[in-house]
């Protein structure tokens, strides 16, 4: 499905003049969603594409608040004819796409001594493999119109390995088919990082940058950690806390900006610190 929801108004005076088109995957909630009202705010025209439709057409609503129109598109970016329908709502928007955020992701707890093919498919489709194929697409299209820009949101847990005891009551630490685990995810995102490093080196000279964004814990609207559970992870943060949605899309926004004009194959860590530990 493409939708398009206009403004229902305009506050605080007119909006930038437009800064051409940015492509959100993921965009219907979450990290997602702070991302693309950064963009839509800062004068940016926006497509989003995820698999819930009423949480793209929220996140459009949001938005025309602020008087942007957002296109959405739904459609599951683990399937061909879903990315097809992503690029061929971008086409329709005219020739002028200066940025692509890869948000979209899958995360399954998965039995260590009990996993299947299709267990991990699923997840390393959408975090890999569309992430190649939709970087690939923009990078192509952005060296026609001289330069642009792709961010990948990645995670700590591409370099780090899930403590459990973070997660009590989400992943069962021990059952009869072994600990369960994040096992793709993790997978999938250390793979991330080495995607980001690989298409940074083949598109800069066409003055398109490609960087990723390692979010931390960060508590959201859909996963919302609260009482002793968010006690855990704050203590365990040098900040003393959890970050938000809007901390990454700052980081995000200005990767994609002429302030970042020389940073490309970089991976910004948004974590409050809880790397470094």
């Amino acid at each position: 499905m493409d939708d398009l929801v206009s403004p229902a108004g305009r506050r605080g005076g007119d909006m930038p003049p437009a800064r051409g088109l940015a492509v959100v995957t993921g965009g219907g909630a979450g990290i997602g969603r702070a991302i693309t009202l950064r963009f839509a705010r800062a004068g940016y025209r926006c497509l989003i594409a995820g698999l819930v439709d009423d949480e793209l057409k929220a996140t459009a609503d949001l938005a025309a608040q602020d008087g942007a129109a957002i296109r959405t598109v739904e459609c599951d970016l683990a399937e061909e004819a879903g990315r097809e329908a992503l690029r061929r709502a971008a086409e329709n928007t005219g020739p002028d796409l200066r940025v692509l955020v890869n948000c979209a992701a899958q995360c399954t707890g998965l039995s260590l001594f009990d996993q299947s093919r299709e267990d991990w498919r699923k997840e390393l489709d959408v975090n890999v493999l569309a992430v190649a194929l939709l970087s690939g697409w923009a990078i192509d299209r952005m060296r026609e119109s001289g330069g642009g820009s792709v961010v990948n949101i990645g995670s700590v847990y591409g370099r780090l390995a899930l403590n459990p005891r973070f997660y009590e009551g989400v992943y069962p630490q021990e059952t009869g088919k072994g600990p369960v685990r994040a096992l793709a995810y993790h997978a999938s995102k250390g793979a991330l990082a080495a995607l980001t490093r690989d298409l940074a080196a083949a598109a800069g000279r066409w003055n398109v940058r490609v960087n990723s964004v390692s979010p931390g814990m960060i508590n959201t609207p859909e996963r919302h950690f609260d009482g002793e559970r968010y006690t855990g992870f704050a203590e365990n943060t040098p900040l003393r806390r959890m970050g938000t949605p809007e901390e990454v899309a700052g980081v995000v926004e200005f990767l994609a900006s002429e302030r970042a004009s020389f940073v490309t194959g970089a991976d910004w860590v948004v974590d409050g610190g809880w790397s470094i530990w």
